[in-house]
């Protein structure tokens, strides 16, 4: 009798032991995610974009975490393919990775908690994601169909899509909400720049000049990006125009502080052209 007491004791003890071990594992890919992933956003911080995507670009970070910054910055890159592919590969957000950051006990019931008690996370509009990416991409009928089927619907980036696709039928109507939301804010520079697409679009120069420079905010420190996708459009505006110095001038602003932007290169390529 005593035997077999001992032996069902020896045996919860391996099984609890199984479970201990499970729970506080160091291997455990969201645990090494949680690391890799600081390391990535310090890297992100310095600029050191490569460092960035390396990190963050792994399946446990994709498929669980679905980082906003990787998306975009795979597509800022011009990666649109991989941005894609990411945001298609998200599954749900199931990160209990913070709980890395204790020690063993408190690793411990950090996990617990969450496994009777899980943090509900937002899930995220994959079809919001896809639009925006096709949209860097110029693919802008790809775009609408995505935003389309998206639940999370704006209108100043409707009148962008709208205007691209040159429907300004639709893009009026998204630019007068547009308008509206921004009516009350003190600071309207993504309006400006929302107005500054809208009229290049339209091939409305001056106009689209005016805006683009009124949405310009004055920076504050050297690593200030808010101003690069003014600067980008401004470009854009100046190498329709022919005014090729002055477009050089914007995308080189862009590679002060984004060295790693796409658009950017590209530009300066085909103007040194």
């Amino acid at each position: 009798m005593l035997k077999k007491i001992l032996i069902a004791l020896g045996l919860i003890i391996v099984v609890l032991a199984g479970i201990v071990f499970y729970l506080v594992n160091p291997y455990d890919p969201q645990y090494k995610s949680f690391y890799t992933e600081r390391k990535a956003m310090y890297a992100f911080k310095k600029g050191d974009v490569d460092t960035f995507i390396k990190y963050m670009n792994n399946p446990v970070t994709v498929k669980y975490h679905a980082p906003m910054n990787l998306y975009l910055t795979l597509a800022y890159t011009g990666k649109y393919d991989e941005a894609e592919k990411a945001v298609q590969s998200y599954v749900k957000f199931k990160d209990y990775s913070v709980c890395a950051q204790y020690k063993i006990p408190g690793r411990l019931f950090c996990r617990v908690t969450d496994i009777f008690f899980p943090v509900q996370k937002p899930q995220i509009d994959k079809n919001h994601w896809l639009s925006i990416i096709n949209f860097e991409k110029g693919d802008y009928k790809k775009a609408e169909e995505y935003n389309l089927k998206s639940k999370k619907q704006s209108a100043c980036y409707n009148t962008k899509l709208y205007a691209a696709l040159g429907n300004y039928k639709k893009a009026d109507k998204y630019l007068g909400v547009c308008e509206q939301q921004f009516a009350h804010k003190e600071i309207k520079n993504a309006l400006y720049r929302t107005k500054g697409f809208y009229y290049l679009q339209k091939k409305k120069y001056d106009v689209a000049e005016d805006y683009l420079k009124k949405s310009i905010i004055a920076p504050k420190r050297a690593e200030f990006r808010m101003n690069n996708s003014s600067y980008l459009l401004l470009a854009e505006l100046y190498t329709k125009m022919n005014k090729l110095q002055q477009a050089r001038h914007y995308y080189e602003l862009v590679l002060k502080t984004d060295p790693y932007s796409y658009k950017a290169q590209k530009g300066v390529g085909l103007i040194k052209k």
